[in-house]
Protein backbone atom coordinates (compact mmCIF):
# COMPACT_ATOMS: atom_id res chain seq x y z
CA UNK A 1 0.00 0.00 0.00
CA UNK A 2 2.86 2.40 0.82
CA UNK A 3 4.43 1.75 -2.60
CA UNK A 4 1.17 2.51 -4.40
CA UNK A 5 0.66 5.74 -2.41
CA UNK A 6 4.27 6.83 -3.06
CA UNK A 7 3.85 6.11 -6.79
CA UNK A 8 0.64 8.15 -6.97
CA UNK A 9 2.25 11.10 -5.12
CA UNK A 10 5.28 11.00 -7.43
CA UNK A 11 3.08 10.87 -10.55
CA UNK A 12 0.94 13.82 -9.41
CA UNK A 13 4.10 15.82 -8.57
CA UNK A 14 5.58 15.17 -12.00
CA UNK A 15 2.37 16.13 -13.77
CA UNK A 16 2.08 19.34 -11.76
CA UNK A 17 5.70 20.32 -12.37
CA UNK A 18 5.64 19.51 -16.08
CA UNK A 19 2.40 21.42 -16.73
CA UNK A 20 3.47 24.69 -15.14
CA UNK A 21 2.95 27.58 -17.57
CA UNK A 22 5.72 29.58 -15.86
CA UNK A 23 8.38 26.99 -16.68
CA UNK A 24 11.51 28.93 -17.83
CA UNK A 25 12.48 26.11 -20.20
CA UNK A 26 9.35 26.67 -22.26
CA UNK A 27 9.45 30.43 -21.86
CA UNK A 28 6.18 30.88 -19.98
CA UNK A 29 3.46 33.26 -21.15
CA UNK A 30 5.16 36.50 -20.09
CA UNK A 31 8.76 35.52 -20.85
CA UNK A 32 10.93 37.16 -23.47
CA UNK A 33 14.48 38.04 -24.50
CA UNK A 34 15.56 41.23 -22.69
CA UNK A 35 18.19 43.71 -23.86
CA UNK A 36 19.35 46.32 -21.34
CA UNK A 37 21.45 49.31 -22.44
CA UNK A 38 22.82 51.75 -19.86
CA UNK A 39 24.53 54.95 -21.03
CA UNK A 40 26.44 57.42 -18.87
CA UNK A 41 27.34 60.99 -19.78
CA UNK A 42 29.60 63.39 -17.88
CA UNK A 43 33.38 63.76 -17.79
CA UNK A 44 33.75 62.70 -14.15
CA UNK A 45 31.02 60.03 -14.24
CA UNK A 46 31.13 56.29 -13.63
CA UNK A 47 28.35 53.87 -14.52
CA UNK A 48 27.21 50.77 -12.70
CA UNK A 49 24.83 47.99 -13.73
CA UNK A 50 23.11 45.44 -11.49
CA UNK A 51 20.92 42.84 -13.23
CA UNK A 52 19.37 39.61 -11.96
CA UNK A 53 16.70 37.21 -13.15
CA UNK A 54 14.89 34.47 -11.29
CA UNK A 55 14.70 32.19 -14.32
CA UNK A 56 18.34 31.05 -14.10
CA UNK A 57 19.09 32.34 -17.60
CA UNK A 58 22.56 33.75 -18.26
CA UNK A 59 22.98 37.42 -19.14
CA UNK A 60 25.65 38.35 -21.69
CA UNK A 61 27.61 41.60 -21.79
CA UNK A 62 27.59 42.36 -25.51
CA UNK A 63 30.77 44.45 -25.29
CA UNK A 64 32.96 41.94 -23.46
CA UNK A 65 31.20 38.70 -24.36
CA UNK A 66 31.15 37.69 -20.68
CA UNK A 67 28.11 35.63 -19.72
CA UNK A 68 26.91 35.04 -16.16
CA UNK A 69 23.78 34.41 -14.12
CA UNK A 70 23.79 37.99 -12.77
CA UNK A 71 25.51 41.28 -13.55
CA UNK A 72 27.41 43.58 -11.19
CA UNK A 73 29.53 45.75 -13.50
CA UNK A 74 31.24 49.13 -13.55
CA UNK A 75 31.78 50.88 -16.89
CA UNK A 76 32.87 54.36 -18.13
CA UNK A 77 30.29 55.30 -20.81
CA UNK A 78 27.89 52.52 -21.81
CA UNK A 79 27.15 48.82 -21.57
CA UNK A 80 24.59 46.53 -23.19
CA UNK A 81 23.39 43.21 -21.83
CA UNK A 82 21.10 40.56 -23.33
CA UNK A 83 19.47 37.53 -21.78
CA UNK A 84 20.59 34.32 -23.47
CA UNK A 85 17.11 32.83 -23.26
CA UNK A 86 13.58 33.83 -22.40
CA UNK A 87 13.12 35.43 -18.99
CA UNK A 88 9.95 36.20 -17.06
CA UNK A 89 11.28 37.68 -13.80
CA UNK A 90 14.07 40.24 -14.21
CA UNK A 91 15.36 43.24 -12.30
CA UNK A 92 17.79 45.86 -13.66
CA UNK A 93 19.39 48.88 -12.00
CA UNK A 94 21.45 51.58 -13.73
CA UNK A 95 23.53 53.94 -11.59
CA UNK A 96 25.63 57.03 -12.31
CA UNK A 97 28.17 58.44 -9.85
CA UNK A 98 29.97 61.77 -10.14
CA UNK A 99 31.90 63.62 -7.44
CA UNK A 100 31.81 67.10 -8.89
CA UNK A 101 30.19 67.50 -12.31
CA UNK A 102 26.80 67.09 -13.92
CA UNK A 103 26.11 63.58 -15.15
CA UNK A 104 23.25 61.55 -16.61
CA UNK A 105 22.27 57.90 -16.68
CA UNK A 106 19.93 56.55 -19.36
CA UNK A 107 18.54 53.04 -19.23
CA UNK A 108 16.71 51.51 -22.18
CA UNK A 109 15.19 48.04 -21.97
CA UNK A 110 13.58 46.06 -24.76
CA UNK A 111 11.68 42.79 -24.53
CA UNK A 112 11.58 40.80 -27.76
CA UNK A 113 12.64 43.95 -29.64
CA UNK A 114 9.93 46.23 -28.19
CA UNK A 115 10.82 49.04 -25.80
CA UNK A 116 9.42 48.46 -22.30
CA UNK A 117 11.50 51.09 -20.44
CA UNK A 118 13.43 54.17 -21.59
CA UNK A 119 14.25 56.81 -18.99
CA UNK A 120 17.04 59.16 -17.96
CA UNK A 121 18.09 60.75 -14.70
CA UNK A 122 20.53 63.62 -14.20
CA UNK A 123 22.57 64.65 -11.19
CA UNK A 124 24.45 67.86 -10.41
CA UNK A 125 26.60 67.51 -7.28
CA UNK A 126 27.56 71.21 -7.36
CA UNK A 127 23.92 72.27 -7.04
CA UNK A 128 22.83 69.82 -4.36
CA UNK A 129 21.21 66.95 -6.27
CA UNK A 130 23.70 64.45 -4.84
CA UNK A 131 26.54 62.42 -6.27
CA UNK A 132 24.50 59.36 -7.24
CA UNK A 133 21.53 58.92 -9.57
CA UNK A 134 19.82 55.60 -10.14
CA UNK A 135 16.87 54.01 -11.88
CA UNK A 136 15.27 50.59 -11.67
CA UNK A 137 13.13 48.30 -13.76
CA UNK A 138 11.65 45.06 -12.48
CA UNK A 139 9.06 42.47 -13.39
CA UNK A 140 9.56 40.64 -10.08
CA UNK A 141 6.42 40.80 -7.93
CA UNK A 142 7.01 42.09 -4.44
Amino acid sequence: MKKIFATIVAAVSLLTASCSKDDPLTGGNDAGIYRITIEISGTDAKGFAHIINLDKVNIKNEGTGVSSSSVDDEFPTSATYITEGKVKDISAQGIVHSNSEKATVRMKITKDGKTVFDESKSIDPENGTGKVGEMRYTTIAQ
